[in-house]
């Protein structure tokens, strides 16, 4: 009996805690303002190939059928060995990387902060927030394999390579 009741209090105290946490910081650990997020931008998918719409500062909606998406995704894999050379020249910059991440079946095209590339991958971290699901969060670390590689970017002093 003593034993179950101190799980109660247990579960209690997490509960308050992660109250206490979300009231204070301003974030939701729990994942439902993601959710809504997420609803929100299926909601204003666009059906149409040639719409796109802005939904926040980080996140637009587009038709997988957009024609000038599909020509940037190939013009990104066609040139991706240059993004190779500037990684490994060590060029100073911030080297990323958009890739298709999936959760709930959904996927939602997401950049990663390259931090190195070896054995075909390409290691770092999320660069932003997803807004599908509540798996990944931004900064958290993920690989992602070179053939599943949808843009690259590197932001240098001398200016922005890549970006298709």
């Amino acid at each position: 009996m003593k034993f179950v009741r101190n799980i109660r209090l247990l579960i209690i105290a997490a509960a308050a805690c992660i109250f206490l946490f979300e009231k204070f910081t301003g974030r939701n650990i729990r994942g439902r303002g993601r959710t809504e997020r997420a609803r929100a931008v299926y909601a204003e998918h666009p059906t149409d190939p040639n719409d796109s719409r802005v939904i926040d500062d980080n996140v637009v909606a587009y038709s997988t059928a957009n024609q000038s998406i599909e020509e940037a995704r190939q013009k990104s894999k066609e040139t991706l060995p240059r993004f190779l050379e500037l990684l490994k020249s060590g060029k100073a910059g911030t080297y990323t990387v958009k890739f298709p991440l999936v959760q709930q079946g959904k996927a939602e095209h997401i950049w990663l902060q390259v931090d190195e590339y070896k054995g075909g991958k390409f290691q770092g971290r999320l660069a932003n927030e997803p807004t599908i699901g509540n798996e990944y969060r931004k900064g958290q670390a993920l690989s992602v394999a070179e053939g599943d590689v949808e843009d690259w970017m590197v932001k240098a002093q001398d200016g922005i390579y890549g970006a298709m």
